[in-house]
């Protein structure tokens, strides 16, 4: 099980996270709520080894993938490629799965500076999920996407979890419920609490 024991962060001497704990069950679901400002992002820059914590651990966690708030795409390479470099795949994969997602054959090709917002959201959640590793880690992983495109990829999601520990920061409770998260984290000024249910 991955696991983040009295974890602190600080930023300029200000705590943003402060002897923080939680578990994330092998092969589950997290939600991880709570205020704006509350450390979400930070904790899940914590758990993908890209942020260094002022105390505590963080153990479970070996070769995750990850949707940022940000796509952080490669703007010069094409839809596929952004995927396929990335999730070790070919672009024909990864097309079919953009297809999968609501994108037109033609748009698959484009760059991805040329790609309107969500179009872009949809190639960084495809190259997250095509990826190797034993977790995904989701930032608001479907914000700015309208109704129909969201269902899609909330099914894209599904089907391509393969049984890994999932971990979704969101504001939306739809998106708990959406993946079928079992175990919610809310954050934000009192000791974490993780709640199970069915």
């Amino acid at each position: 099980m991955a696991k983040v024991e009295n974890l602190t962060v600080q930023y300029g001497g200000t705590a943003v996270l402060e002897n923080f704990s939680a578990e994330f069950p092998d092969g589950g679901v997290t939600a991880v709520s709570g205020r704006s400002g509350c450390g979400k992002t930070t904790l899940l820059a914590v758990l993908l080894g890209l942020l260094r914590p002022d105390g505590g651990t963080v153990s479970g966690f070996r070769q995750p993938s990850a949707v940022f708030q940000e796509d952080r795409l490669l703007p010069f390479l094409s839809a596929e490629k952004n995927i396929a470099v990335t999730a070790g795949c070919t672009e024909a994969e990864a097309g079919e799965a953009l297809l999968s997602v609501g994108f037109d054959a033609a748009d698959r090709g484009k760059r991805a500076f040329e790609l309107s917002g969500g179009m872009a959201r949809r190639v960084a959640i495809v190259r997250a999920m095509l990826a190797p590793g034993d977790a995904v880690l989701l930032d608001e992983p479907f914000k700015g996407l309208d109704e129909r495109t969201r269902a899609q990829v909330v099914r894209f999601v599904c089907e391509n979890r393969r049984g890994r520990t999932m971990v979704v920061v969101t504001h939306d409770p739809r998106d708990a419920e959406a993946l079928h998260a079992a175990h919610t984290v809310q954050m934000g000024g009192q000791p974490a609490q993780t709640d199970k249910h069915a």
